[in-house]
């Protein structure tokens, strides 16, 4: 009885201690850490500009993320699709702090829960899923972005229905994936076709 007490206590202390994890967004404080490679594919879209760096503090590696997604409107709406996407980065969880990272992000959805790579595993490479140049129809360029996990999980959040994955990047050989940068076209108003993220390229670090 009294070491289903202590298993019980620990289990509390571990749920509390989850509990009351604070998130801080990074907002470029730690822009300057050093990478030594970068990760890109080649299907991004073709509209908007490269935008800032967000990056993990020192001796942190991205372990999760989330997707920031407009679901489908219909036949008749302007679609976005995926709007942004947030990492978040390993960190001494006994200050009970963790840092997230996002470069910019469209204007339209809502965020997704995250999903963690396992077993302490960190993100080492991805594949984006983007909808070709639709002509005069209604372009939604980047619909979802799958992550490969240091033990070789995949993982996948619900992300829009149109387009193909590419080919696998690179990985991070050493340390894993630490910042991010993202190509955004910025909001085009009412009357005008809006795609919101367009490519994304993420740096390792040791």
């Amino acid at each position: 009885m009294k070491t289903l007490s202590v298993v019980f206590f620990l289990a509390l202390a571990c749920l509390t201690s989850a509990l009351e994890r604070t998130y801080v967004n990074a907002n470029g404080t730690f822009a300057s850490r050093r990478n030594y490679s970068s990760l890109s594919v080649a299907n991004g879209g073709r509209w908007g500009e490269w935008t800032w760096v967000d990056m993990c503090p020192e001796r942190s590696y991205a372990i999760g993320f989330s997707v920031k997604v407009e679901p489908y409107g219909g036949s008749f709406s302007d679609d976005t699709s995926l709007n942004g996407i947030r990492l978040f980065c390993s960190t001494d969880q006994s200050d009970h702090i963790m840092y997230t990272i996002e470069s910019d992000t469209g204007v339209f959805g809502h965020w997704s829960g995250v999903r963690w790579c396992p077993a302490n595993g960190i993100l080492r490479a991805f594949q984006l899923k983007t909808e070709p140049d639709q002509g005069a129809g209604d372009d939604t360029a980047v619909n979802n972005i799958r992550f490969r996990c240091s033990n070789g999980l995949p993982l996948e959040e619900v992300g829009g229905t149109f387009g193909d994955y590419s080919e696998w990047s690179s990985a991070c050989y050493k340390g894993g994936i630490c910042g991010i940068q993202t190509k955004q076209e910025s909001y085009q108003g009412v009357w005008v076709d809006d795609t919101a993220l367009n490519d994304v390229r993420f740096f390792c670090c040791e």
